[in-house]
């Protein structure tokens, strides 16, 4: 018999934490987005209407698994709506439930949540990988649950896997793609010596250490010359609006150990950098940014070039670029996953009734592969 919990509190976290993190352990693919960690320094700088939502799935006492969701106000064409969600809001591409049963943890969630008063309109779980084991299930149990649903891609998320060696990555490369990595290395070498700094501190400490922020700051460097700086989107490593977020969390996730930042120097001087988050090999690309100087073109390809060579060294499973159809990103992709959204519409909700009319309308004048790019987060 299952039975559930909900957690509707941040401060809650402190009496699951240790099995929290012991769950982690056993998801496939877990990412830091999914700590309680990350989830509790964003929360505080979410700017709208939200509550926690947290399930946690037991057996004769025992959590063996969780599900976290959340209800914020989000605007849309027809007015403010409610949704449900998963409490990522898009700083990365893949979320889902923590523990060994992700199908089954969703599945009891949602009985859940259909079981409570609804405080939504609707239902958007908008990070699903098409690769997940609880792919199929997420439907299934929408509709064991009476939901009905629209599921479609709604990101487009370039990989880089790291099977075999380096040298076979390397040799299953075009010809032109080869010659044109060594000549823009030996163009960078002109403007001095060329060396990676990899950074990935072990888990311990309080994340407050002079060396973690030591090397945020040299991204910051970096990033305050890059084109990004002066994008109205404001979305890079020294915004403001970025930086009030980043940087707690970047203290969270040294102290987790879930770190990786990549600096190439040319000369010793600070030319590109990844900024990126680690769990057990699977290393996720959250923020770029390279110096525009003439003399340093191709610092963030080389360094592209440099920081997956030195995944495979280090065994890495895979580096995931986020979402979008950058050219950069498909010269060292080895695939393309789909994170989808699972939308569901409140019947007893005016404005979701009227969002899900909007969304027959388009079906009936768009082709189905045109509304799939029209959703597309890029």
């Amino acid at each position: 018999m299952l039975t559930t919990t909900e957690l509707n509190r941040i401060e809650d976290f402190d009496a699951v934490r240790a099995t929290w993190h012991q769950l982690w352990a056993q998801t496939a693919r877990a990412t830091f987005f999914q700590t309680p960690e990350w989830i509790e320094t964003v929360w505080a700088h979410y700017h709208g209407p939200q509550k926690l939502r947290v399930i946690l799935v037991e057996r004769r006492g025992e959590i063996i698994g969780i599900v976290p969701f959340c209800v914020r106000t989000v605007r849309r064409k027809v007015g403010s709506l409610r949704m449900l969600t998963y409490p990522l809001n898009d700083w990365g591409t893949f979320f889902g439930p923590i523990g060994p049963q992700p199908g089954t943890a969703f599945r009891v969630a949602l009985r859940h949540i259909r079981s409570t008063p609804r405080d939504w309109d609707l239902i958007d779980l908008c990070w699903v990988d098409e690769a997940a084991s609880e792919f199929l299930e997420v439907g299934l149990a929408m509709r064991e649950a009476r939901c009905g649903f629209l599921a479609r891609p709604r990101m487009e998320v370039r990989i880089c896997r790291m099977n075999g060696d380096w040298k076979s990555f390397v040799d299953g490369k075009s010809h032109n793609w080869r010659r044109q990595m060594r000549r823009d290395l030996h163009q960078l070498e002109a403007a001095g010596e060329v060396r990676l700094l990899r950074y990935r501190p072990e888990a311990g400490g309080s994340g407050a250490e002079p060396e973690h922020f030591e090397i945020y700051q040299l991204c910051e460097e970096i990033a305050k010359k890059s084109w990004q700086a002066d994008a109205e989107s404001q979305s890079t490593l020294c915004s403001p609006r970025v930086r009030q977020v980043l940087l707690p969390l970047h203290r969270q996730a040294a102290a987790l150990g879930m770190l990786d930042v990549a600096v190439l120097l040319v000369g010793e001087r600070p030319a590109a950098f990844f900024y990126n988050y680690a769990a057990r090999g699977h290393v996720y690309g959250l923020r770029m940014g390279y110096d525009p100087a003439a003399e340093l073109a191709g610092a963030g390809k080389i360094l592209l070039y440099q920081m997956i060579e030195d995944s495979f060294r280090r065994g890495d499973v895979e580096y995931c670029f986020g979402p979008g159809r950058q050219p950069y990103k498909d010269r060292f992709a080895t695939e393309m996953r789909h994170a989808y959204s699972f939308r569901h519409y409140a019947r007893g909700s005016f404005r979701s009734q009227l969002l899900q009319l909007r969304e027959r309308v388009c079906e009936r004048i768009m082709s189905p592969q045109a509304l799939i790019d029209k959703g597309l987060v890029t």
